[in-house]
């Protein structure tokens, strides 16, 4: 028997966490996760109190199985561990470590006022409650760096179609997700009745500079059910380049003297901006002006794709052959320390600013939209998805006056949103890789595939449900489930 609970990113889109309990046919008991992610919900909201909320025992949890790195996949992981949990956690070599980067940061802020969206536990925004009495860092500290170190002595690294058992009787396979690196999808195979269940983690976007495209999946004659992210689900990505709109935004902005501020995730999205703005210098599309990475995490995730050329695509394999790595150049300066952060302010003349976070609910990209938001010359490109409630939300909603770091501030900065940036797949994309499976010769006509809806908000995810099952009708059944919600899903 294996059921699961829906413990994250179930009508949201952030928290990813299955938990799913397998009794074996001698009714002992196997527990384990699939991603344990944190809630990176709007600033209105206590992140540290529903990221503290477990809805099950972390003393009961044998296994993790990590799809990716990011924060909203693997960032509860060390609370967990500090919690009780003692089991292993298996991933790829690459997201071991990339999350390493990332839960490390996650415990120097998560507790510590650094990110902006941090909340206290009376649900006030903490700016700085490094120097607020009443806060009590202990009392909300989620976990601590020592936790973090001590997750990471649980990491086995396994490689894409190397099968590998978790339980004498539940077998994992990881296929390329093609959406940051070392990411992946999981199959979970029953041995004993051959049943199985996929879960997308995050998949990717065909077409992305640096890594593989989304891999198919063929093979899953046992397929019950599959757990898909619908981030866009209802959405179908643009087909012009993100290149050529770079190109575009850049030139424009540089005309009128300005700067070009890109809110931008640490993990994937950073490294794949800096591949297509140092493509479009070296071939005289855009002038060579300062390129500022004002991110830490990112400088860190860059050295670890650096790293793992083996998980480049073709394009790039064969630049790294000619020595024109766009991963290096001589315009990108990494601002590691806070001192040099504050010197990019100073500098006079059009300049590409390159900072975290990508929805702009946190990190160094908030001390960059002071100085430049409310100046037309100036420029802000969103390349990412912005979450309900988030700052980044509401100037892509075009919001005209909106509040950095307790400043209001007008918004007169031109805006650009390039979804075709985007590193989630869209709808078309989705279907195809969910039909692949259910259409293969290996699976049985009359099976009928339940498909659980996840990770997206509702009008995406129930759009997917309903062109899924208008496609599928007689192989195919949808859920939208809820949070804390539990499905049998073998008996």
């Amino acid at each position: 028997m294996l059921t699961v609970m829906f413990s994250g990113a179930a009508r949201t889109v952030t928290g990813s966490l299955y938990y799913l309990e397998y009794t074996d046919s001698d009714g002992s008991k196997f527990n384990f996760a699939v991603d344990a992610g944190l809630f990176q919900v709007g600033q209105k909201v206590n992140l540290f109190k529903i990221n503290s909320r477990l809805i099950f025992d972390p003393k009961k949890l044998d296994a993790i199985v990590l799809t990716h790195a990011h924060l909203d996949h693997c960032g509860r992981i060390p609370f967990l561990v500090k919690n009780g949990f003692g089991g292993r956690i298996y991933s790829t070599k690459a997201t071991k470590e990339i999350a390493e980067v990332v839960m490390l940061d996650a415990s120097k802020h998560i507790g510590e006022g650094e990110m902006a969206d941090l909340v206290t536990q009376t649900g006030e925004i903490a700016v700085d409650t490094l120097d607020n009495k009443d806060f009590k860092i202990n009392q909300n500290k989620l976990y601590t760096s020592l936790d973090v170190e001590s997750a990471l002595t649980r990491f086995q690294t396994h490689e894409y179609h190397k099968k590998f058992k978790i339980h004498p009787n539940i077998e994992i396979e990881f296929y390329d997700a093609g959406h940051i690196l070392g990411s992946c999808c999981v199959v979970v195979t029953e041995l004993s009745t051959g049943k199985q269940l996929v879960f997308s983690g995050d998949l990717g976007n065909p077409g992305k500079p640096i890594i593989e495209d989304p891999e198919m999946i063929k093979k899953v004659p046992g397929l019950t059910h599959i757990f898909t992210e619908t981030t866009y689900g209802n959405r179908v990505h643009p087909i012009q380049e993100p290149k050529e709109r770079l190109r575009e935004t850049i030139n424009s902005t540089v005309r009128k003297k300005g700067k070009i501020l890109i809110p931008s995730f640490s993990v994937e999205r950073a490294q794949e901006v800096i591949y297509l703005i140092v493509e479009l210098m070296r071939e005289g599309q855009i002038k060579n002006i300062p390129i500022f990475l004002d991110s830490p995490m990112a400088s860190k995730v860059l050295t670890i794709a650096l790293n793992h050329p083996e998980l480049y695509d073709k394009d790039l394999q064969a630049k790294i052959k000619s020595k024109s790595n766009p991963l290096k150049y001589k315009q990108l300066q990494v601002m590691d320390s806070v001192a040099q952060s504050k010197t990019i302010n100073s500098f006079n003349g059009p300049c590409i600013i390159i900072a975290g976070s990508g929805m702009m609910t946190g990190g160094r990209i908030l001390k960059h939209l002071q100085f430049y938001l409310d100046k037309p010359e100036n420029t802000v490109i969103v390349v990412g998805y912005q979450a309900e409630g988030t700052l980044g939300r509401q100037i892509v909603d075009g919001i005209p006056e909106v509040e950095v770091e307790g400043k209001m501030m007008k918004v007169r900065a031109q805006l650009e949103i390039i979804n075709e940036f985007s590193a989630h797949a869209d709808s078309k994309m989705l279907k195809k890789w969910i039909t692949n499976m259910i259409h293969d010769k290996f699976l049985p006509r009359e099976r009928v595939v339940t498909v659980f809806l996840m990770h997206g908000e509702k009008e995406a995810s129930l759009a997917l449900g309903e062109e899924l099952e208008h496609s599928l009708r007689e192989n195919i059944k949808t859920y939208w489930p809820k949070f804390s919600e539990t499905v049998v899903l073998w008996k």
